[in-house]
Parts: structure tokens; C-alpha cells; sequence
């Protein structure tokens, strides 16, 4: 009786919704035995997208969007062992989404898995790891701590040197000229509303139309290489995605229980006074880049931050209409194989390189100004220089806190442009007075305050000590 009236139940749900046909047509398909556990990472990353949901829906009801709330929030979430808990799931199951949707994208390409119907699989795997690096970047901001509003502003002021749109686009990222409350805001809708929905339109609904073609399909395109061996998808090959989920979930939830999620000081102008912030290891590659010469000269930053990872998520989204050859074995695909581990040797680097330069001088000392930061040091070249006027202008770059936003020599806020070479790219001090009295004259869109309060003689010392850094 009981099991008559189940079985209604389900043939009432299946009439009115076809939850079980559509299941079943999701479970259909048959997976080619060899590498079949390396293709186990797209599974992996629906589940840690899920755990991601669930955490942050219950984290956002102890969070407010707000300068003055969400450190605050933070505390009262780590002073409780179970939102601690959900907090470092959170974070660690982020890491480690980005890491297996990467994978993913290996593992497509070096199979060359983007042929045929592959396609739009491999274009949904593209746009699903730049969105997971947004919903990254965006979420970073939101514990409101140094390394958070010092990293936001690293990289709008990144945007801010984009050719002819980045005022625009950096004014855009912040909510305005500055980095405040209007940005925490901004970046929180783009994390739990704008973001969230551009997965599922853009990934999600693609991917489910994909595997729910007609079975006629699938079989009239299938790889040329019938004579592998395969497996059902259901049940050999999803037990298989279900052991990796469940040891990538054990793997988090242990670092989650057993670590502390990272959060530094509130970010207060004191804190944030001659704080330098480390770029994350997973934009450490972009943001060594642009440190290399001659991508470090501001004029010349837009080429490694847009042009290049641009073209290479161009040439990848259009892999699949160039690379029509049926061949498949890595090992007859020299170019390829050449290609992938070119461009994964020069990321690595780029990541080492970043590391490697951010590592504080072993031997430097505490001065006096603030946060025990090394005052900027005096410029090598005084030719054609007032060297009175120098020690002035070097004298009112400290008062004045300009080390809170910009950086020199590695000393210094990396909010704001690096002052390192400021005036080999630019020895006309009239321009530097010009900018400090009101900067979006000479920089539109610019978060910079205006210094139009300090007096002429005290502009042409601090223009002089610029012009002096070569």
C-alpha cells in the first residue's frame, strides 16, 4: 500500500514536471575508458560551485556590505567554531575551484577534447574559469581588511591605465573616483547577483542544452576512435567523479577545521599607511608581467594586462574552427604539445618571478615614518636638479601620507600608480603641478584627491622630488 502510493507520487511528479525523463537523458552517454578518471574534474567543479553556494548564502546572513560592519562581521564569524568553519569552506573550496576549472581547460586541450561537440563544452569551460577569477577577485574585497582594499585597488588602478576607457572603467569598478563604501557595495552585488548570473546564463543553460540533445546526435558526431573501450557514464564512470568530489571535499573541509582562514587589520587610513599589498597567487602571473620591463612603463601596462591574456582567451575560444585535423593523440600533435607546455612553463615562472619579487629586502630597516615603512630613498641622478628643492618635496611626500597610495622602489602602498621611475616617464614638472593642483585635468576619471590647499613653492618642491625619481 505504502509503495503504490510512493509510486504515484513519483508518476504525479514525473507527469507534470518529467524530472525523470530529464535525469535519465542527463545520466544517458558512455565515457572512453583511458583518461577517464582526469575527466573526472568537471563533476568536481559543479559540487565545489555548490558547496560555494551554500556557504556564501549562509555567510550573507551575518554580513553587511558596509566599511563600517564588515570586518566586524568577519570577527563575529570567526568567533563562532561553525561560521569559521563555512568561512574557510568557503575560501578553500574557492582555491580550489579555480584550480580543477584550470585543470579542466588542460585537460581538454592537451586531449583535444574541443573537437567536434566539444566545442561548446571547451568555450563553457573558458568563460566558467574567467568568471570563477571575478567572482575571486570580487570576493576578496569583501572581509574590508588591508590586504583586501589595497589589493581592490591595485587592480582598478590595473584597469584605470587601460587606453582611452580606463578612467571610465576604473570609476566604474570603484562606484566612483575613490576606493569606499560605494565600491564594498559594488563588488557585493557583483559577487551574489550580476556574477552568479552571468555563470548560469552563460555556462549553465549551454552546458544543460548540450547534454540534453537528441541521443541521435550524440551517436551522428561521435569521435572517430569507436574501437576504445568505454564505460557507461551511469553508474561506473559517475562513481568515479563522486570518489574525486568527495576527496576534493575532504581535502578542503580538513584545511577549513584544521586552519585559519586569512584576514589582516581592518582597513583603517592607519593601517593602510605604507602597507604593501602581495598580489594573489592566482593573478600572480599577470601582475609579474606588468612589472617587467617594458610593460612596467604605465603607457605600456595595457599591453600585458589586456592585450596578451586578451589574444590568448581569444585564440583558445576560437581553438575548436582553427584546429579541424581528426587526430586526437598528443604525441601526433607537436605544435600543441609545444604550445600548452610553453604557456604553462611561462605562467609557473611568471608565478615564481612574483614571488621572488616580493620578498622584502633582508636587510632593510624600520624607519620613523609610519607603520615602521623605509622612507623613500633619495634619487641616484641629481643632474639638473634643485637638490634643496628635492629634500623639500621628498619632506612633503611623507607629511602628506603619499606612500599610503603610491609606491617607490618598492616601498610603499601599491594602490595608486608606482612612483618608482615617474620621472623618466614624465620629466615635465609644470605637467606634475598641473596634476597634484586637480588630477582628472590631466588624468580623466582619477581617484587622486586634489593638493590645490598646499601653497606654489610647496607644488614645485613636491614636482621637483618627482621629477627627481628616475
Amino acid at each position: 500500500m505504502k509503495r503504490s502510493r510512493r509510486l504515484s507520487h513519483i508518476h504525479w511528479l514525473e507527469e507534470r514536471t518529467g524530472l525523470l525523463t530529464l535525469t535519465a537523458r542527463l545520466l544517458e552517454g558512455r565515457v572512453e575508458r583511458r583518461g577517464a578518471w582526469l575527466r573526472t574534474t568537471g563533476m568536481t567543479c559543479f559540487i565545489l560551485l555548490l558547496i560555494m553556494a551554500v556557504t556564501g548564502a549562509i555567510l550573507g546572513l551575518f554580513y553587511t556590505p558596509s566599511p563600517d560592519s564588515a570586518y566586524k562581521d568577519i570577527l563575529a564569524l570567526e568567533a563562532n567554531p561553525m561560521t569559521r568553519f563555512l568561512r574557510g569552506l568557503h575560501h578553500w573550496g574557492a582555491a580550489a575551484l579555480i584550480l580543477f576549472s584550470l585543470l579542466t581547460i588542460v585537460r581538454m586541450f592537451f586531449g583535444a577534447e574541443y573537437r567536434r561537440r566539444g566545442d561548446l563544452p571547451w568555450i563553457a569551460s573558458i568563460l566558467f574559469f574567467i568568471l570563477v577569477l571575478k567572482l575571486q577577485l570580487t570576493g576578496h574585497l569583501l572581509p574590508w581588511d588591508t590586504s583586501a582594499v589595497a589589493t581592490a585597488g591595485i587592480e582598478a588602478g590595473i584597469a584605470g591605465n587601460v587606453w582611452v576607457v580606463g578612467p571610465y572603467l576604473q570609476r566604474f569598478l570603484l562606484g566612483g573616483p575613490l576606493l569606499n563604501a560605494d565600491t564594498l557595495t559594488r563588488w557585493y552585488g557583483f559577487h551574489v547577483l550580476l556574477l552568479p548570473a552571468a555563470l548560469l546564463l552563460l555556462v549553465g543553460l549551454p552546458l544543460l542544452a548540450s547534454r540534453l540533445r537528441p541521443v541521435g546526435a550524440q551517436e551522428e558526431t561521435a569521435e572517430p576512435d569507436a574501437a576504445a573501450p568505454t564505460d557507461p557514464y551511469y553508474p561506473t564512470h559517475m562513481a568515479r567523479e563522486m570518489v574525486v568530489a568527495a576527496g576534493v571535499f575532504l581535502a578542503i573541509a580538513a584545511l577549513a577545521h584544521f586552519t585559519r582562514t586569512p584576514l589582516e587589520q581592518e582597513a583603517t587610513a592607519e593601517n593602510l599607511q605604507g602597507y604593501v599589498a602581495r598580489a594573489e597567487w592566482y593573478v600572480m602571473p599577470l601582475h609579474a608581467l606588468i612589472e617587467i620591463p617594458p610593460f612596467n612603463n604605465a603607457a605600456l601596462e595595457p599591453i600585458a594586462s589586456v592585450l596578451l591574456p586578451g589574444a590568448l582567451i581569444t585564440a583558445l575560444i576560437l581553438l575548436p574552427f582553427l584546429d579541424r585535423s581528426p587526430e586526437r593523440r598528443l604525441r601526433r600533435r607537436p605544435f600543441a604539445l609545444i604550445a600548452g607546455v610553453l604557456t604553462l612553463t611561462a605562467a609557473i615562472a611568471l608565478s615564481v618571478y612574483s614571488l621572488w619579487k616580493e620578498q622584502p629586502p633582508a636587510s632593510a630597516p624600520s624607519g620613523s615614518s609610519p607603520a615602521g615603512q623605509q622612507a623613500a630613498p633619495p634619487p641616484a641622478d641629481a643632474g639638473g636638479l634643485n637638490l634643496e628643492r628635492v629634500a623639500q618635496g621628498k619632506q612633503l611626500y611623507e607629511a602628506q601620507g603619499c606612500g599610503g597610495c603610491h609606491r617607490i622602489a618598492g616601498q610603499g602602498s601599491q594602490m595608486g600608480t608606482d612612483l618608482t621611475a615617474i620621472g623618466r616617464r614624465r620629466p615635465d614638472r609644470e605637467w606634475h603641478i598641473a596634476h597634484l593642483v586637480d588630477p582628472k585635468t590631466k588624468i580623466p576619471g582619477s581617484p587622486m584627491p586634489t593638493y590645490a590647499h598646499l601653497k606654489r613653492e610647496e607644488l614645485e618642491a613636491l614636482a621637483e622630488y618627482l621629477v627627481s625619481l628616475r
